[in-house]
């Protein structure tokens, strides 16, 4: 028994290996793990978080398209499988720095990594990039969000911004840390993030003026504290432009389909103007079948009354609007591909769901 001993304690600590190096199962598991990396600082352990490029590249090649939008949608990522390195350490090495980084400035702010407890996390939808389009058919969850901490040795809370957190095939991947700061919830990051740039600025002014070497002590604006107090530095007003009012005479959804088989909801938004029409402007977005992402249009409304809603290099819709219906067609710009459209307007909208359809429009829009 004791010549199988060693043997039974390498196969013991082989499967405790396997097991913590296995790929998270949820979200919060996968939180978790993001905070044992920064308590112990291993760059391998962090780096075994994120999905590798020939595993996603491998993901987008094999995925079997369920109709000829996702056959569209697919192509796109497929042709630009080099945008996939950014999620892999391997390729872009800013991912571990900066999670270095957030460690260094912890430290030099007073936090004791050994000694943190988790307070919260919460995780948000992450917006997909237009250069990312297809990536949602391997990647269906995105999350970004902050994960809420408690130094035990000094009861403070901290924050720490995270983003592409992805769920593929079952198991979670990613957690890219940005930035640490005081804060108890998401208000008091917001708070802590503007006086932080606020200090940056200042710091950029005394370089420029010959009185600070490096941005470098920036890391310890997490104390909020008051930098180089008695320098005299005249700061200019920031230049604000004036804002810019949209009055929007109605809001409509419409539903239906492509070819009678592709789901397809498009948003429109008719803007008031000077014109003689009094309508004289259209916004509109539109997203297809179960997918979370909405996609903004270019809308022109051509003499005839004809709406002509453009994807960017990927489709465009030509509808004719009778009553409460969009009739028309949507054509694919690689292949010249048509298909039939129709859109029915949704009645009774409730408020709340057109103030979260505004939000997406906007934030989509300036994302």
């Amino acid at each position: 028994m004791k010549i199988l001993y060693p043997f039974i304690l390498f196969i013991a600590c082989q499967l405790a290996t396997l097991s913590a190096c296995a790929q998270p199962a949820s979200e919060k598991d996968l939180v978790y793990k993001i905070l044992d990396v920064l308590r112990s600082g291993y760059d391998s352990s962090y780096a075994a978080l994120f999905p590798t490029f020939k595993m996603m590249s491998d993901m987008a090649a094999t995925y079997q398209p369920r109709d000829s939008f996702q056959i569209e949608r697919i192509n796109r990522i497929r042709v630009n499988m080099r945008k996939l390195q950014q999620f892999d350490p391997e390729y872009n090495h800013r991912i571990v720095d900066r999670m270095n980084f957030v460690r260094q400035k912890g430290v030099d702010s007073g936090v004791h990594w050994g000694d943190i407890l988790i307070a919260k996390y919460e995780l948000d939808k992450q917006r997909l990039p237009y250069e990312l389009i297809g990536f949602e058919l391997i990647a269906p969850m995105r999350m970004q969000g902050y994960i809420f901490i408690r130094d035990m040795l000094t009861r403070k809370r901290y924050g720490i911004a995270v983003k592409d957190i992805y769920m593929m095939d079952g198991k979670w991947y990613g957690g890219a840390v940005l930035n640490i700061l005081e804060a108890s919830n998401e208000a008091e990051y917001e708070e802590s993030l503007a006086i932080e740039e606020k200090e940056l600025k200042k710091l950029m002014i005394y370089k420029q003026q010959g009185l600070l070497d490096s941005v470098l002590a920036a890391r310890d604006s997490i104390r909020k504290s008051k930098l180089y107090a008695g320098a005299d530095v005249d700061e200019e007003d920031d230049e604000t432009a004036a804002p810019m009012y949209k009055d929007i005479a109605d809001r409509k959804l419409y539903t239906g389909y492509f070819d009678k088989q592709v789901e397809v909801e498009l948003y429109m938004r008719f803007i008031k103007g000077t014109c003689p029409e009094g309508i004289c402007s259209y916004e509109a977005m539109y997203k297809f079948g179960d997918l979370d992402e909405y996609i903004i249009l270019e809308v022109e409304r051509k003499p005839d009354g004809t709406f002509v809603l453009t994807e960017e290099e990927l489709g465009v819709m030509e509808l004719k609007l009778q009553g409460n219906t969009f009739t028309g067609t949507w054509t694919s710009v690689r292949d010249k591909t048509e298909y039939e459209a129709y859109l029915k307007e949704k009645d009774e909208l409730r408020d709340r769901k057109l103030y979260k359809l505004d939000k997406t429009y906007e934030d989509t829009f300036w994302r």
